[in-house]
Order: structure tokens, then C-alpha cells, then sequence
């Protein structure tokens, strides 16, 4: 015979739970697992109006800076008088390191020769009977008006050169140079393969490129070089160790 306890040990659902009734009070909490769920996650709450305030203040602010050009960061307003800077970790533009007017000119002036080299060769010793030879030569290493003259603008007719007569037409093959390629070029020649002609400075240069220009163009002739042109130009002189500015061409003054 069972024990009469037996019959409390019923399984959940059996025949006495009515199903739509313990339907109904699962639904009466549906609104709170509702408003479980429309709980925003951190960092999606809206920005306050405080803190839209603060940001508007700071943008205000930037901008009463930047209005001041930067005044407020000024070196000299943060900076003490005597205060001496230290050195500078960022690698700086190697200087400017001046050179002796002669080795200067010389170097310039060889580059240029290349204009000359064809016709008197690199060596200046020209070619026999038909191109005269720079070596050596009076028109270079004497007065230096008329060899810009001849350089400048070319030269026709018979020129006796070292004791021999030549009558080649020469081209004007300086044409192209200004004040620094012709006084380059013209102090390389007088100063090379044993000439023994000085410098011939830029402002030199200059006086007789104005020279030339007044004279109207065309070549000249030996005649019209002897007559009105032998002289030298006019300028101050530079010594053969007289420091020069590479970059602007001009003596750097001495040091005191």
C-alpha cells in the first residue's frame, strides 16, 4: 500500500498548473526586464550642457592666443635678459669659407674656358699658322681694355702675335659672359701657362663690357685695339691672397 506523503511529490506541470495563468505572471515583469534593457552602455549617455560650456570657453580661449600671434609663448617674454642659448641639437649649414682671390678667379675662369679651349687648346698654345697662341701672347698679358675688346667682340684682319702674323677671323666668344665670367676667364688666362698678367676684378670687367657696348658691336681690328684701347681698366685692384666671398663675389672684410 503507498504512502499517503507520496502523493505531494508531483511533478511542475502537471494536471492542476493552469498554463495561461503562470503565463500572465511571467508577463506582469515584462516591464521591468524592459527597462533593463534600455539602459545605455558607458559612454553613450548625451554630453551635458556643462560640458559644452567648458569647450566653448577653451575654443575662446585658443583663439584670443592665436589672435595674438603667439605673443604669449614669445621668446622674449619667457626668456631673461643674458640668457644665452645652448647649442642647437639640429646640424647646422656648413659656413661660407672664403677663398684667395687668385685660386678663386682661376678656378671660375677654367670652367668658362671651354668656350676658348676649342680653337687656343687647353694648353693655350693655339695652332700653328692659323689660330694665335694665348701663352705667351701681348694682347693677354699686356693692358686689358683692348683683350676684353677682343674677347667681347671678336677680331678681323692681320694681329701679330709672339712675332707671327695671323689673319683668322675670331669669333666674339665672350658674347654671352657677364662682369664675373669675363673677369674669371680673362684672370685665367693672364695668370696660366707661364702669362704673367694680374687679376681682373668684376667692376673691371664691368667698365669694359660699358666700353664695349658704346663702341656699337662689330669686330674690331688690331689697328682700332693699338689706337683707342690699349690701356687698362679701370678699378680697384685685388691682391692674388685677398679673401673673396665665394657666393657673392666680393672681398670679406677683414676682421678686426
Amino acid at each position: 500500500m503507498a504512502d499517503s506523503s507520496s502523493r505531494d511529490l508531483r511533478p511542475d506541470l502537471d494536471e492542476t498548473i493552469n498554463v495561461p495563468e503562470a503565463h500572465a505572471a511571467l508577463s506582469s515583469s515584462a516591464g521591468a526586464a524592459g527597462r533593463e534593457k534600455s539602459l545605455r552602455e558607458n559612454g553613450m549617455e548625451p554630453v551635458t550642457l556643462y560640458l559644452i560650456v567648458i569647450s566653448a570657453i577653451i575654443v575662446l580661449a585658443g583663439g584670443a592666443v592665436m589672435g595674438q600671434g603667439g605673443a604669449f609663448f614669445g621668446y622674449n617674454e619667457l626668456v631673461k635678459d643674458g640668457y644665452m642659448r645652448g647649442k642647437s641639437p639640429i646640424a647646422e649649414e656648413d659656413p661660407v669659407i672664403p677663398l684667395a682671390a687668385l685660386a678663386f678667379l682661376q678656378k671660375e675662369g677654367q670652367k668658362n674656358y671651354s668656350a676658348c679651349s676649342g680653337c687656343h687648346q687647353p694648353s693655350g698654345a693655339g695652332q700653328p699658322g692659323s689660330i694665335p697662341p694665348l701663352a705667351g701672347s701681348e694682347w693677354v698679358n699686356g693692358n686689358t681694355e683692348k683683350l676684353l675688346l677682343i674677347m667681347h667682340n671678336g677680331v678681323q684682319g692681320p694681329i701679330e702675335v709672339a712675332g707671327a702674323t695671323y689673319s683668322t677671323q675670331m669669333e666674339a666668344i665672350g658674347a654671352n659672359f657677364g662682369p664675373k665670367e669675363m673677369a674669371a676667364v680673362m684672370t685665367y688666362i693672364r695668370t696660366s701657362w707661364g702669362n704673367t698678367g694680374d687679376i681682373v676684378t668684376p667692376e673691371m670687367a664691368a667698365v669694359g663690357l660699358d666700353i664695349s657696348k658704346q663702341r656699337g658691336g662689330g669686330k674690331t681690328t688690331a689697328e682700332e685695339l693699338k689706337k683707342s684701347h690699349d690701356k687698362m681698366l679701370p678699378g680697384a685692384k685685388w691682391a692674388p691672397d685677398l679673401l673673396i666671398d665665394p657666393e657673392t663675389w666680393a672681398p670679406v672684410a677683414a676682421e678686426e
